[in-house]
């Protein structure tokens, strides 16, 4: 019943909907209820009952989401994420780290695409993520205005960077068609907050969609969990949130929560909570709470970034990775190479790392990557395909090849997989 789907929301530019009430009960912090912007990962439950109908709430209170789970037969989860340039280092990680199935790009609909737009799309496209275009604001928008960002929409999409068919969505039958398809058709959609214009087909599309990930493949594997946000309750006391990627674990059970200096803390689960519904047992697949037993030397050592695991597993600070780094606004004057630094993503964890190594794989620009005169070794630009060997500077964290990373130095630079994990046996050898 808790599995849901993971939809993430980017908004492009200035989207306030007029109902400044339900806004600031959505917002947490003041300067978010001032300008409109949000500036921190948020989600919210959607239900809807057997025959796809959404269940209505009083208010966009979280506290409802627990009557919501409860109650539904379709739940899907709205992953909010900056839409404001000044925030690009939250959506980075909130994709980065949230699971998400599908993307919701919210595009005004009175001005063309902006270049933050485009990088959201991008981002989205380089981590795999299929993409819906929502029109907002339709509401007295002059048609010719209208017409002129559909077009704009339209050769963005199809333009070589994601070479995508745009797909307009204009009555049920629309979705039949493309909800198996958005690896090549991209829907777009027109709402209306004040007149409620497209929310019915928003409603159907998103409760059509099918899971794109699989979790309940990996219930075989051995518990995995990703800590996503540490709380300290009074009577509770250690309280963590996040993702569980792989396995079961059940309320009792001893888990190893880590890495702290490369090692991991013994533990057990006290209580376990889903969508504010108290649960006797976590599965892959679950976005949960977990209140762990833990002194008070203990709980000062638990952050954002680490893991709950089954048993510990071996650390390492060095990993081979294949990279592709992106064209978009803010990058193409990006140069990679030997001793570079930069922030890295790889899911839930963040850290900063140094280039050991770069080995050039592909260049569609026909760029030299040879270096300049100085001797700094291979060179990587935009367009380019690299194999990529970083050190995290900081701490070691759990990795294992497939994972995926990002890499960012304000703009996202690059997005690839980890190929390979070093080992501290491996490095002595």
């Amino acid at each position: 019943m808790f599995q849901s789907s993971l939809i993430g929301t980017l908004k492009s530019g200035h989207l306030d909907d007029g109902n400044g009430l339900a806004r600031s009960q959505i917002m947490i912090h003041k300067h978010e209820i001032e300008t409109g912007r949000t500036s921190v990962v948020a989600s919210h439950l959607l239900g809807y009952d057997e025959n796809m109908n959404p269940i209505m709430t009083p208010s966009p209170d979280s506290k409802i989401d627990s009557q919501v789970a409860t109650k539904a037969s379709i739940l899907v989860t709205l992953v909010d994420l900056a839409g404001h340039e000044k925030y690009l280092k939250t959506t980075i990680h909130g994709i980065s780290s949230g699971m998400m199935d599908y993307a919701l790009v919210l595009v005004n609909s009175r001005q063309p695409p902006t270049n933050i737009t485009r990088h959201h799309i991008g981002l989205a496209s380089a981590c795999g993520i299929p993409t819906v275009i929502v029109l907002t604001k339709t509401d007295g928008c002059p048609d010719d205005v209208l017409k002129s960002t559909k077009e704009a929409i339209s050769n963005m999409l199809r333009s070589s960077n994601f070479r995508k068919k745009p797909y307009q969505i204009k009555q049920p039958f629309d979705i039949t068609i493309v909800k198996d398809k958005l690896h090549a058709i991209t829907p777009v959609i027109k709402i209306s907050c004040v007149t409620g214009e497209g929310l019915d087909l928003l409603n159907t599309l998103l409760c059509s969609l099918p899971k794109r990930r699989r979790h309940q493949q990996k219930l075989a594997r051995k518990f995995e969990y990703f800590v996503e946000d540490v709380f300290q309750l009074t009577g509770v006391g250690t309280v963590v949130s996040g993702f569980a990627n792989a396995g079961r674990a059940v309320v009792g059970q001893k888990v190893f929560v880590g890495p702290v200096n490369g090692n991991f803390i013994a533990t057990h689960i006290k209580s376990a909570h889903i969508a504010r519904n108290h649960v006797s047992s976590v599965i892959s697949g679950n976005n949960a709470c977990l209140a762990l037993s833990l002194n008070k030397h203990e709980r000062k050592m638990i952050r954002k970034g680490m893991l709950v695991l089954e048993h510990p597993v071996e650390t390492s600070s060095v990993f081979e990775t294949e990279i592709f780094i992106i064209k978009g606004p803010g990058v193409d004057g990006t140069t990679i190479r030997k001793n570079y630094e930069t922030m890295v993503h790889i899911l839930h964890m963040k850290q900063i790392a140094r280039v050991e190594n770069v080995e050039v794989l592909e260049d569609t620009n026909g760029y030299s990557t040879r270096g300049d005169d100085s001797g700094g070794g291979p060179v990587v630009r935009p367009g380019c395909k690299a194999r990529i060997t970083f050190r995290f500077l900081k701490r070691k964290e759990f990795m294992r090849t497939g994972m995926r990373v990002i890499i960012r130095d304000g703009y996202v630079r690059g997005c690839g997989v980890i190929t390979k994990v070093v080992t501290a046996s491996d490095e002595v050898h």
